[in-house]
């Protein structure tokens, strides 16, 4: 199972005591909270709170959710809470409250394996994905609390303990180092830069006023071709079926994400006026690779030599080159206080 160890601290502008016990009343927390979609009282524990059980249900900007059962195994009033959580993650949570002068900090530890098989399967690459998602909700329940309490909420940071032990492992919130290649940036801006093209084709197509079905399944048996072998291109082509269509779709969005790992490895050198110069150089030269380069091996892509697809392949070495910036970004503003 995937581990994480994962460090949070706000310093709030306000009573320690107040602050405690907004906190501490955790059934309230989805009135402040926007990533908890609800708390649910399991088991009640003594009249201290210790043995309670409450079931939490999260949901960050990723589209999944993650709900699991915290049992309260310690409450020290204005000094700290331990919980025991089972569920879709395993571990132990500690909040920790001290003050700093009249600044009240307050620490979380969270030290926790995820059950989910998905999530284990594709936490060699997107570890540092869940992390940041991890330290978005983090930062909103500081704002949140702040808000709660009518204060200002000083400073907030998240850090992953595990990279300060190992520093070889990525920790949400660092400035992006030059030559550091992320695979789930390359991923990420692959897929979505092999989306926008298609509809790029489409709209260029149609201004071009080339018979659109046509067009499109021709390219669709170009490309499947590559693995399924010159008969697909053998029916006419305004007609494709649904295995050509799925073969021609993962060799496109493979491809895609294969191209973007330039781009990915690159993105913390680009400075921001040139990157667009930079993504259309780069689109240019996939557009001489796929029109010309592979038609050494696959002669049949020369009938797509034409303004239109070389306009479509500027339009995705700039999405893929933008998307990478973008990336980079906002791992900048993340660092320090920015969730």
């Amino acid at each position: 199972m995937a581990e994480y160890h994962l460090l949070t601290t706000w310093r709030i502008d306000a009573p320690l005591e107040q602050v405690f016990e907004v906190v501490a009343d955790s059934l309230s927390w989805p009135d402040w909270w926007p990533s908890l979609c609800r708390v649910e009282q399991m088991a009640n524990g003594n009249a201290d709170g210790v043995g309670n059980v409450r079931r939490y249900t999260w949901q960050g900007r990723l589209p999944y959710r993650v709900a699991f059962e915290v049992r309260a195994t310690l409450i020290k009033k204005r000094e700290a809470i331990d919980g025991i959580a089972q569920g879709d993650l395993e571990g132990v949570g500690r909040w920790k409250f001290s003050r700093q002068g009249r600044i009240s900090v307050v620490r979380y530890e969270w030290h926790v394996q995820s059950t989910r098989r998905w999530m284990n399967l594709i936490a060699p690459v997107a570890r540092s994905m869940f992390i940041r998602n991890h330290a978005r909700i983090m930062a909103q329940g500081g704002r949140g609390l702040a808000r709660r309490l009518g204060s200002s909420l000083v400073s907030q940071e998240t850090i992953d303990l595990m990279a300060q032990a190992f520093p070889s492992k990525a920790r949400p919130g660092r400035r992006w180092k030059r030559g550091q290649l992320d695979l789930m940036m390359a991923f990420v801006t692959g897929l979505g830069a092999g989306a926008i093209v298609i509809a790029a084709q489409f709209g260029l197509w149609w201004l071009a006023a080339m018979p659109l079905p046509e067009t499109f399944f021709r390219d669709v048996r170009l490309t499947a071709a590559m693995v399924m072998g010159t008969r697909v291109l053998l029916p006419p082509p305004s007609t494709a079926s649904w295995d050509i269509l799925l073969v021609a779709t993962l060799i496109h969005f493979t491809l895609s994400i294969v191209y973007a790992v330039i781009p990915a490895h690159l993105a913390g050198r680009l400075r921001l006026s040139p990157f667009l110069i930079f993504g259309a150089v780069y689109g240019w030269m996939i557009y001489v690779v796929n029109l010309y380069g592979f038609t050494l091996l696959f002669p049949w892509f020369a009938v797509a030599r034409d303004g239109v697809t070389l306009a479509a392949h500027l339009v995705f070495g700039v999405t893929l080159v933008a998307g990478c910036r973008l990336f980079v970004s906002r791992s900048a503003t993340n660092a320090g206080i920015m969730p």
